[in-house]
C-alpha cells in the first residue's frame, strides 16, 4: 500500500496531491511528542476561536461551522509551522535549489544558534540526512534537529526558534526541514541511526555521548563531501 501511495504521489500528473497531504498531515506523524502536541494544540486553539466567531456572529449551522473553522485553523497552522520550499523543491520537485543556498542557510542557522543570549533550553543541534552522505542535489532539502532540554519553558524557546527559522528559510526560498526532539534518542532514531551528524552547536560538549563513533562533521567538511567550495558564504 505504501509503495502504491508513493508511486501516485511521485507521478508528475498527480504530484500536486502532495500539497493536500502536506496540508492535512503537516509532519505530525513524524514529529516527537512535544512538537506533535504543539501542532495539534495550535490547530485546536484556532479551531475554537473561529468556531466561536462563526457561532456568535454568523450563526452558521453546526456541521458547516465545525468544518469551515477547522479548515481555516489548520491552514493557519500550515502557513506558520511548515516550510513550503521543502514541499515544492524536495517533495514535488517543481522548483530547484543549489548547494550554495543550502550551505549558506546552514551557516546562518549556526550563527544564530551561537548568538542566542540564552542557550539553556538547548542540549545540542545537528543536521542529518543526505548532506552527511555527499548526495546533495538540486532537489535536496536540509534537515536540522534541535534537541531540547526537558521542561515547558525550554519547549517554548525551541518552538520560537523553530518557527523563526522556517520562516527565514521560506523568505529566502530554501527548503529547510527543522525538527524539535525531546531526547537525543528520538533524533538518532529519526535518522535511522546515522552516525556522522553535522554539528550545528554543541555548547555543552555532549555530542560524543550520543555519537560514540566520533564521526561528526563540521559544515565545512560537509561542503567538501558534497563537492562544494569550502568557504562560508
Amino acid at each position: 500500500m505504501s509503495n502504491l501511495k508513493d508511486s501516485v504521489l511521485e507521478n508528475k500528473y498527480f504530484s500536486w496531491l502532495q500539497i493536500f497531504t502536506n496540508w492535512l498531515m503537516q509532519g505530525i506523524l513524524h514529529a516527537d511528542k512535544s512538537e506533535k502536541a504543539y501542532k495539534i494544540l495550535f490547530t485546536v486553539f484556532f479551531w475554537i476561536v473561529f468556531f466561536s466567531i462563526f457561532f456568535f456572529f454568523f450563526n452558521l449551522p453546526l456541521y458547516r461551522n465545525l468544518f469551515l473553522s477547522f479548515v481555516i485553523a489548520h491552514t493557519i497552522n500550515w502557513f506558520v509551522n511548515c516550510n513550503f520550499y521543502v514541499l515544492f523543491v524536495h517533495r514535488i520537485k517543481w522548483l530547484k535549489t543549489t548547494k550554495a543556498e543550502l550551505f549558506n542557510q546552514l551557516y546562518e542557522i549556526q550563527d544564530r544558534l551561537e548568538k542566542l543570549p540564552n542557550k539553556d533550553w538547548l542540549l545540542y543541534s545537528v543536521s542529518l540526512g543526505g548532506i552527511c552522505k555527499g548526495t546533495l542535489n538540486k532537489h535536496s532539502d536540509i534537515d536540522v534537529t534541535l534537541i531540547r532540554k526537558p521542561g515547558f519553558r525550554n519547549l517554548v524557546s525551541a518552538i520560537i526558534f523553530y518557527v523563526k527559522e522556517k520562516k527565514y528559510a521560506d523568505f529566502k526560498g530554501v527548503p529547510l526541514d527543522i525538527f524539535i526532539s525531546d531526547t537525543p534518542e528520538n533524533c538518532i532514531q529519526r535518522s535511522n541511526r546515522q552516525k556522522n551528524p553535522i554539528v550545528m552547536i554543541d555548547h555543552r560538549n555532549t555530542i560524543d555521548t550520543y555519537y560514540p563513533d566520533k564521526l561528526s562533521l563540521s559544515i565545512k567538511e560537509a561542503q567538501i563531501l558534497n563537492g562544494e567550495k569550502q568557504k562560508k558564504y
